[in-house]
């Protein structure tokens, strides 16, 4: 079993619930993958597990980085 744990700073408890909300759906479709997001009060932790190839694990955690930021860029820009 693979395993990371991700956590984005944010501005507040809102803003750690619309990252989460903002990747809940990708979490739903691999094999073997499971996505865990919690908001915080000033950011957002993801807890990914993955039983299956590395190479598969390390791209999955890339899209979810990339999903993330442009979520948290989109936010940051509404808020202001």
């Amino acid at each position: 079993m693979i395993r990371a744990e991700v956590r984005i700073s944010t501005r507040n408890k809102a803003t750690s619930s619309a990252l989460v909300s903002s990747v809940q759906p990708d979490n739903l479709n691999m094999k073997g993958l499971k996505v865990k997001g919690k908001a915080l009060d000033r950011s957002a932790s993801f807890t990914l597990e993955f039983g299956g190839k590395i190479e598969t694990f390390i791209f999955t955690l890339d899209d979810l980085l990339r999903c993330l930021q442009a979520a948290k860029e989109t936010l940051e820009k509404v808020s202001n």
